[in-house]
Formats: C-alpha cells, sequence, structure tokens
C-alpha cells in the first residue's frame, strides 16, 4: 500500500517508499551504543591526556637535572680549584702575576683561561690575602672577589678576605676596593668604597664598618701568627674549628667568662694548644678531633 504522505510525481520513475516502524526498544538500544562509543572515546582522550601528563612530570625533573648536570660539568671544566685542608696555608701564583695566599680550610677557584680583554674574577669559600697587580695595558680593569655573601671589585691593591666562620671580613691594606653585599642587608650599608685600614664586616643581615685597623696584622696568619685583642673563648673556639677541624669542649662554665690579648706564634694545632694553655692557664687536653680546656688540677 502506497503511503499517502510521500507526495507522488506521475511523471516520475515507479518507486514507492514506505515507512518503517522501528521498535522503542531497538531505538534506545541504538542511543546507547552511541554513548557508549562517544563515552569511550571521550574515556580513551582523557586517558591519553593524563599519560601525557605523567610523561612530561617525570621527563621534565630528568631533563631539569642532565642540564643541571652538563651545567656542572662545564663550570667544573672551566675552572681551576686550589683547596688548603686544616692546617695547610698555600701560596698561589695567578696568571696575571697576582698573589694569593690561601689560608687552612679554603678554596679558590680561578678560570682556566683569562681572557686579557676583560676583567678578572676569581671565587673563593674560606680565607684568602691578596696581592693583586694591575693588569698592564688594561687600563681600569677590574679584579673581582666572589663570595656567597659579598662581592669585591678591586683596582691593584692588598686586602684580606674572611668567610671561615658566619660572618665574612674584608680588610684592606693597600689601594682601593668597593665591597658590595649579595645579601639583603637590613641594618647597614650594602656598597662599601673602602679606603686602606678599613675593615667591612657582613653577618646574616648586618653589615657595619670599622675603620684605622692595624693593616700590619690583618694577614699575619700567613706567618703562622695570632693576634688577640679582648677575644672570647667563643671566638677562639670557633677559629680552632674553622683552621684546624677540632671541637673545643669546655668543661668549666668559668673558662667560657675568660678573654685573652697577645699576640702567639703557633704552626700546628699541638702548639697553639700550648700557647693557648699557658696564656689562660687552663689545661688543654687533645682526644681525638676534640680538644678539652678545663681548670687546672
Amino acid at each position: 500500500m502506497e503511503d499517502p504522505s510521500v507526495p507522488q510525481d506521475p511523471g516520475s520513475s515507479p518507486i514507492r517508499f514506505r515507512r518503517k516502524e522501528i521498535p522503542e526498544e531497538k531505538t534506545k538500544e541504538s542511543w546507547q551504543h552511541i554513548e557508549s562509543e562517544i563515552s569511550r572515546k571521550k574515556t580513551g582522550k582523557v586517558r591519553r591526556i593524563a599519560l601525557r601528563v605523567l610523561a612530561a612530570a617525570v621527563l621534565l625533573p630528568l631533563l631539569g637535572y642532565a642540564s643541571y648536570n652538563i651545567y656542572c660539568s662545564i663550570i667544573s671544566n672551566s675552572m681551576k680549584s686550589y683547596h688548603t685542608t686544616y692546617g695547610e696555608i698555600k701560596q698561589v701564583v695567578l696568571p696575571d702575576s697576582s698573589i694569593v695566599y690561601l689560608n687552612a680550610n679554603s678554596t679558590l677557584r680561578i678560570p682556566v683561561e683569562w681572557d686579557p680583554a676583560e676583567s678578572r674574577g676569581v671565587w673563593l669559600d674560606g680565607e684568602a690575602y691578596f696581592e693583586i697587580t694591575k693588569k698592564p695595558g688594561a687600563g681600569n680593569a677590574q679584579f673581582i672577589v666572589h663570595t656567597n655573601e659579598i662581592d669585591v671589585a678591586v683596582l691593584g691593591t692588598k686586602f684580606n678576605v674572611n668567610m671561615l666562620g658566619e660572618r665574612t671580613t674584608v680588610s684592606l691594606k693597600e689601594g682601593k676596593v668597593q665591597l658590595t653585599a649579595k645579601v639583603a642587608i637590613t641594618e647597614g650599608d650594602k656598597v662599601f668604597m673602602m679606603k686602606p685600614g678599613d675593615e667591612v664586616q657582613v653577618e646574616k643581615h648586618l653589615s657595619r664598618l670599622k675603620e684605622s685597623v692595624n693593616t700590619e696584622l690583618i694577614a699575619d696568619w700567613r706567618n703562622h701568627r695570632y693576634h688577640f685583642e679582648n677575644t672570647s673563648i667563643a671566638e677562639i673556639t670557633s677559629m680552632i674549628f674553622t683552621k684546624f677541624g677540632y671541637k673545643v669542649v669546655v668543661l668549666n662554665d668559668e673558662i667560657n667568662h675568660k678573654k685573652i690579648s697577645g699576640d702567639l706564634y703557633a704552626e700546628d694545632i699541638t702548639q697553639l694548644s700550648r700557647a693557648l694553655s699557658i696564656t689562660m692557664n687552663i689545661q688543654i687536653e687533645t682526644k681525638d678531633d676534640q680538644l678539652v680546656f678545663k681548670n687546672l688540677e
């Protein structure tokens, strides 16, 4: 039977269309299948995105670590290091004929190649005394000492940098230097233009300037001489640990209140212990890597 809802053209081909009724259950089943396919594809897409994110999370740190190692390798290969052990003093002659005296337990790093057209720079961890030559034909080319806390820009001069303890101290004997603190300073200046006899101390967020210090004594450690001026036991014990690697144990509290002044000569920890024992009138015993301070028996 022809479907009366479909118009019939007398000139058309004798093709007849008939509507076919589809059961409601079949329609629901088809829609469920379509929704299932859409859900499956979305789930697959989400899974692929999640895998990509996970891969990035794993690979990026690895790439960063690899890049850091490559950078460290490049830096290491481009630098030459000088190191002193506990109780050791070393003299280093730089390529420009400047001289550096490296105190105990210290490290100096310099570039393998020095570009004559640029300023010179070295990196210090510990204590060193510098005798810097002016760069021939380089005009005002600077010599820069870098540490974790400060930069010291120099034009031919003699000065000492001490960062063996918690405080960084720069003492100027000759010439002119500009000291710039690299840490945040809340009390004191951040930049100092130092003149001979000046000493600048930088500790945590504090900086201070001392003027007219005795420049003849600032690097007497090169000759194994120690100068004390109303120096506390805490300062002495800190010096002993940083220079010789010995921890000081004080058995009697009254010793902690002692202060000493004077000059001592000592080439090693044995001589220093003997000199301190006589000066402070106490007994000092060596036990493994410790010095024990106690009252005389």
